[in-house]
């Protein structure tokens, strides 16, 4: 058969400059200066004399190096989009900070009221007189829209950087940045992703790196995401007891090509009973599926997983403790649960992960895991004097005693790893996994992969419909080829019956093809590998609910 480049790639490099093609449409940009303020006062005053937006084409473009003072929330003119940006060039990211009132408390960045692209910013959950409380940096509100952060670093949270308040909408973050989400007093909270429970349509993250989390680091309370696109991102100290990442209750899922070093770093109950002592059946796994129940939008059979070149493992530091502490294992990268759904249902795939720490060249210390784990443990989960866990090298700090707390340090963490590690070469198209941004080389040559598969795909490696195809040449003697034709990813079957309809010969049973071309010879042998007659035989196609078939002939 034909091998093609599988679709989600194709997915990826669509998305990728997504921002870009949007803003570049009929775009007016309004250039803001820094200083306290200026950024509200700019949005607020882009209005006519009836309080509708001047411009629905606006976008705000902030100065490089550039500080930015938020005298209260940004929100949208009356549900226009809200772009804000960086204005092009190699110099530091503007830096959004909140600043404190008169009543001594900052408000969250942002809260969107209608879609949003953020492109090229450092936004700061600490505010300007170095508190560390804010919460939701972006709490996006209206049901159905769509937000866009591209290429931002986003620092300090203590309850989830990105929480979808409503029904349908849509959540796109590449190439960014997101640590620091945790509340030490309270360390049930500290999400990077919250959707509320909401009935979710897309949630699209890669080439990303997420560190430095004590809750869920995707969280979905229970709702159901339609649509999950989990790829090249790196996970660092995520999810500490009993915390998981929530994919669960997906309609459709993709988690590939991803880097987990220290997931669930508080580590895992052992069972108390010996007979489930083996570490694949613990219930606590970094990669679960659990039942949709709500056939309303998909039956478990119309669901798709694809969890394929993964590599997830542990710091030597935090396996050492680990394994100190008898009732305590680490986490598994699946649990018997999700096991079963994959093995199933044929629409769910699971290969190619592996277990390794491929060594980070400068990641933040593991020992303040290890120690913040242990205390958690020895004092119960009591959330009583927890150490601090944060990973920032410029520390904390008042902005006008140390504007330098504030932005990526000059030696800030690098999460490259050695070229000799299998991780290297272990996604997809000999790929390193994880977030790509720590290889720019290895990311250039990714984008000309996948570029060139998407061009290929447009002029023609993707069928416009489900097509099966004349077998040739007919009459046929001894084989023949058929040919079919998919238009979506899809579970195939390809049967040969005889003219009493009695099945002869299943040449394909296929759990998960990507769209494209392909062909199957048939050597006119039955599936006891005997040789069949001369006669009239029916080739069937199924692909999901869609059916094709046509006739062939053996003549000896």
């Amino acid at each position: 058969m034909k091998k093609l480049i599988p679709i989600f790639f194709v997915v990826a490099v669509l998305v990728f400059g997504f921002s870009h093609s949007i803003l570049a449409q009929n775009a007016d940009t309004l250039d803001v200066p820094q200083g306290f303020e200026t950024l509200n006062l700019a949005i607020e005053g882009d209005t006519t004399a009836t309080g509708e937006a001047k411009n629905l084409n606006r976008v705000y473009r902030l100065e490089r190096g550039g500080y930015y003072l938020l005298n209260g929330s940004i929100t949208n003119v009356k549900g226009t989009p809200l772009r804000i940006v960086a204005a092009k060039g190699d110099g530091p990211m503007p830096i959004l900070i909140p600043a404190v009132t008169e009543s001594g408390s900052a408000s969250r960045a942002f809260k969107p009221t209608g879609d949003g692209i953020f492109v090229g910013l450092y936004i700061s959950g600490i505010d300007n007189m170095g508190n560390d409380a804010q919460k939701n940096m972006f709490r996006f509100e209206k049901t159905g829209a769509r937000y866009i952060i591209d290429n931002c670093f986003l620092d300090s949270d203590h309850q989830s950087f990105c929480r979808m308040n409503s029904e349908g909408q849509k959540l796109y973050v590449t190439n960014t940045i997101m640590r620091n989400a945790f509340s030490i007093a309270s360390p049930g909270n500290g999400r990077f992703i919250d959707t509320r429970g909401n009935t979710t349509d897309s949630i699209f993250v890669q080439n990303s790196t997420l560190y430095v989390n004590t809750q869920d680091p995707l969280k979905s309370s229970g709702g159901i995401i339609k649509n999950i696109f989990m790829d090249h991102v790196t996970f660092y100290e995520t999810g500490g007891y009993p915390h998981e990442l929530h994919i669960e209750r997906a309609i459709n899922c993709t988690f590939t090509n991803n880097l987990l070093i220290d997931f669930g770093f508080e580590g895992a109950k052992k069972p108390a009973s010996p007979a489930v002592v083996r570490q694949d059946s613990l219930p606590l796994a970094i990669v679960n599926i659990d039942s949709l129940n709500a056939p309303d939008l998909a039956t478990e059979e119309q669901r798709h997983y694809l969890i394929k070149n993964n590599v997830y493992g542990f710091t030597p530091e935090l396996l050492t403790w680990i394994n100190s502490i008898d009732t305590v294992v680490t986490y598994r990268f699946e649990n018997v649960r999700t096991k079963r759904f994959i093995a199933n249902y044929p629409n769910m795939i699971s290969e190619n992960n592996i277990e390794e720490y491929p060594v980070f060249s400068d990641p933040p210390d593991p020992a303040r895991i290890v120690a913040w784990s242990d205390h958690r443990r020895k004092t119960n989960f009591s959330n009583e004097n927890n150490p601090d866990i944060r990973a920032d090298r410029n520390g904390t700090g008042a902005f006008s005693t140390d504007p330098n707390s504030f932005g990526p340090a000059p030696d800030e963490y690098d999460f490259d790893y050695s070229t000799q590690s299998q991780s290297y070469t272990h996604a997809e198209g000999g790929f390193p996994v994880g977030d790509l941004n720590w290889f720019p080389a290895k990311k250039a040559e990714w984008e000309t992969w996948v570029s060139t598969a998407v061009k290929n795909n447009r002029n023609g490696t993707i069928p416009i419909d489900f097509t099966l195809k004349q077998n040739y040449p007919n009459p046929f003697n001894p084989s023949t080829t058929i040919v079919y034709e998919l238009n979506s990813t899809s579970i195939v079957k390809l049967t040969v019956y005889n003219a009493l309809g009695e099945k002869v010969k299943t040449l394909l049973n296929a759990k998960h093809q990507q769209p494209g071309t392909y062909s199957i010879k048939w050597n006119g042998l039955n599936d006891a590998k005997q040789p069949v007659g001369s006669g009239v035989y029916i080739y069937k196609l199924q692909s999901g609910n869609r059916v094709q078939s046509r006739k062939m002939l053996l003549m000896k």
